[in-house]
C-alpha cells in the first residue's frame, strides 16, 4: 500500500446529488480496491491505474474545514463520496473522526458510508450528537467468495454486519446493497438476508445497480458480469420491495433517495 500525503484545496465540496448538500472525503483513493467503483473516475492517475494499492492522505484538510463551516449555509454532508471514510489508514490519521466532531458540532448533518468496521471506534462520538448523524454500511453480498471477488480489500461480510448491529444500538442505520450486478450478486436468498438484517436491525435499505464508468470496467471485465439490462433491473427492484413489504422496513432505489432525504430534511433543518 502506497500512502501519499497531500494538500488539499478545500475540504467541503457541493453534492452532485440531489439527496445531499455536501461532499467530504478525507483521502483520495481506496484500500478496498472494489472492482465496480466509480471512485476511479474521480481519482489521480497514480490511483485508478493501481486501483487498492494508492492512497492520497489530505493531511491539512481538518483546519480548512475548520475555516469553512464557519462560512457556509448549514445542511446534510455525505462523509464520503469517493473514497471509504473508515479504511485502515483512518486508523493512524484519524481524519474522519475529526471532521464529524466538527460538522457536527457546528450544526450540519453528517451521513456517513463505509464498509469498515473501524467506524465502531467512533461510537462516542456518535451516541454524543446522535440527532446529527446517521451511518450505512455497504453490504453487496453475504457471501464472502463473492465479496472476496468483487471487494478484494474491504472487510468481511460480516464484520460488516456487526458493526451495523453495535451502530444501529446508538443511531439511525441504513445499509446500501449496492451496487447489484447481474449474474454475481443478485441471488435473491443473498438479497433477502441481507433485507432480514436491515429488519433486526432497525436500519433502512438504500439499492441500487452497477453503473458502468471509464475505469471500473477496465477491472470489471476479469470478473463474468453482464452489463445492465432494464428488465433484469425492474424484476429485481420489485423483488426487493416485496422483500422490504415482507419485513417491514424502508427500502428505496439509489435513484429514489433523494425523495426519502428531501422529506427528512424539513425536520432537520
Amino acid at each position: 500500500m502506497k500512502i501519499i500525503e497531500i494538500n488539499a484545496r478545500s475540504a467541503i465540496g457541493k453534492s452532485k446529488m440531489k439527496e445531499l448538500d455536501y461532499t467530504f472525503n478525507p483521502y483520495i483513493g481506496c484500500s478496498h480496491g472494489c472492482l465496480y467503483c466509480y471512485a476511479m473516475d474521480f481519482s489521480p492517475n497514480e490511483a485508478n491505474s493501481d486501483w487498492g494499492n494508492v492512497v492520497f492522505v489530505r493531511k491539512n484538510i481538518i483546519e480548512l474545514l475548520k475555516n469553512e463551516v464557519k462560512r457556509l449555509k448549514i445542511g446534510r454532508v455525505g462523509v464520503s463520496s469517493i473514497t471509504d471514510p473508515y479504511m485502515p489508514v483512518e486508523a493512524k490519521y484519524m481524519i474522519t473522526r475529526s471532521a464529524i466532531e466538527i460538522l457536527a458540532r457546528n450544526n450540519f448533518y453528517v451521513t456517513i458510508q463505509t464498509k469498515s468496521k473501524l467506524i465502531t471506534r467512533d461510537i462516542d462520538l456518535f451516541s454524543r450528537y446522535k440527532n446529527h448523524i446517521d451511518a450505512g454500511l455497504t453490504i453487496t453480498t453475504l457471501k464472502n467468495d463473492v465479496s472476496r471477488m468483487i471487494e478484494p480489500g474491504a472487510p468481511r461480510p460480516d464484520a460488516r454486519v456487526s458493526a451495523l448491529v453495535d451502530l444501529s444500538k446508538r443511531i439511525k442505520t441504513w445499509i446500501y446493497i449496492g451496487p447489484i450486478i447481474e449474474n454475481i450478486n443478485d441471488d435473491l436468498n443473498d438479497i433477502e438476508n441481507i433485507i432480514r438484517i436491515a429488519s433486526e436491525t432497525g436500519s433502512r435499505v438504500i439499492y441500487d445497480h452497477f453503473e458502468e464508468y471509464n475505469y471500473n470496467v477496465n477491472y470489471m471485465l476479469n470478473i463474468k458480469y453482464k452489463r445492465f439490462n432494464i428488465e433484469w433491473w425492474r424484476e429485481i427492484s420489485r423483488a426487493i420491495e416485496k422483500l422490504a413489504y415482507k419485513y417491514n422496513i424502508n427500502a428505496n432505489s439509489e435513484e429514489d433517495e433523494w425523495l426519502y432525504e428531501s422529506m427528512n430534511q424539513r425536520r432537520l433543518f
